[in-house]
């Protein structure tokens, strides 16, 4: 069983741990917290009862084999910096770094130590990821995409009344493209490759932070359109459209609720799953790996992860979004 700490002790965090917990693969043995009363009240939620209040005090730490790492964005690249000299394999929650030379640098830190890092990024690792592949293949020749995540955050009513929101913050590498956005990236990235040109723009609020935006991807023979927001809520499904067919996802960011409609029938590829089987699923893949199995796997993971965080470099130019 792989020993595992936790960096962060957010909601995020707690569907981790229960999606890991139900794999029977591994075992919280640390968290890790500014804070020790927060800590030392995760931990116990989950039979724990190491806290950290030092990462560096954690990456000595000879009986944690792993850490997942669910701090602010800011602190990704930096965190896990430390915690691969210390021989750790990391996974790391999305945004994995704020940018694709920080990943870049980190996974050849990560080859050089023969461990793993990878982002936590579910529909990679949900098994409908290849029911939505083959799918492609009966709709034809593609001729438009539309790629969707706009959700309205439940923080966002504090932020307009002045509170301080840590995914609204720009100085802590928030917004929406690093939240929500980046799923987009991955669908196109993952399903289509990387675009010959991409055009972005954002909308922002009062303290700079982008609220939602919109990218498009142009491909050889058809565009996709990238929609995301974190203050209104959408109700238009992703949809890939072909010239003989097409295929809806309601859920696209996890693959799921999708539908192959060919000549007027609509046919089910796949429902919801919960978010923390989901994770199950991405944090079993991540001790295959350590464990030595499915490497081709991670190797072309990691190109799409390189790939979606080039993309998300030129949408932040293109958009003029500003970390500060």
């Amino acid at each position: 069983m792989l020993k595992y700490a936790t960096i962060g002790t957010s909601f995020i965090a707690e569907q981790f741990v229960t999606g890991t917990n139900a794999t029977g693969q591994f075992r919280l043995a640390a968290v890790c917290s500014r804070n020790s009363n927060t800590g030392l009240a995760f931990a116990k939620k989950f039979g724990c009862n190491k806290v950290y209040t030092s990462l560096e005090n954690l990456a000595k730490d000879e009986n944690i084999d792993a850490v997942y790492v669910a701090s602010p964005n800011s602190f990704h690249a930096e965190q896990s910096e430390v915690l691969l000299r210390a021989g750790k394999h990391v996974i790391c929650e999305k945004p994995i770094t704020t940018s694709a030379a920080e990943y870049k640098r980190l996974k050849s830190l990560a080859d050089e130590k023969g461990i793993i890092y990878m982002e936590a990024i579910i529909p990679i690792y949900n098994s409908s990821r290849r029911l939505i592949k083959n799918a492609l293949k009966e709709i034809g020749n593609i001729s438009m995409v539309k790629i969707d995540y706009c959700q309205r955050s439940s923080r966002y009513d504090r932020f307009m009344n002045g509170e301080h929101v840590n995914i609204f913050d720009m100085s802590l590498h928030a917004g929406t493209l690093m939240d929500l956005g980046v799923y987009c990236v991955y669908a196109a990235i993952d399903l289509f490759g990387e675009p010959n040109n991409i055009k972005a723009s954002a909308s922002f609020l009062k303290n700079g932070a982008d609220g939602g935006g919109v990218a498009i991807f142009e491909y050889d023979k058809f565009i996709a359109s990238l929609t995301y927001s974190k203050t209104g809520q959408s109700v238009a499904p992703t949809e890939i459209v072909g010239d003989s067919g097409s295929i809806i996802m309601e859920t696209a960011v996890y693959y799921q609720d999708a539908y192959l409609v060919k000549q007027g029938k609509k046919t089910p590829l796949f429902y919801n799953l919960s978010k923390e089987t989901l994770m199950g699923y991405e944090a079993s893949a991540f001790y295959d790996f350590i464990n030595g199995k499915r490497l081709d796997e991670y190797e072309q993971n990691s190109k799409i992860t390189e790939s979606v965080h080039i993309c998300m470099d030129k949408i932040k130019k293109e958009a003029n979004i500003i970390y500060r």
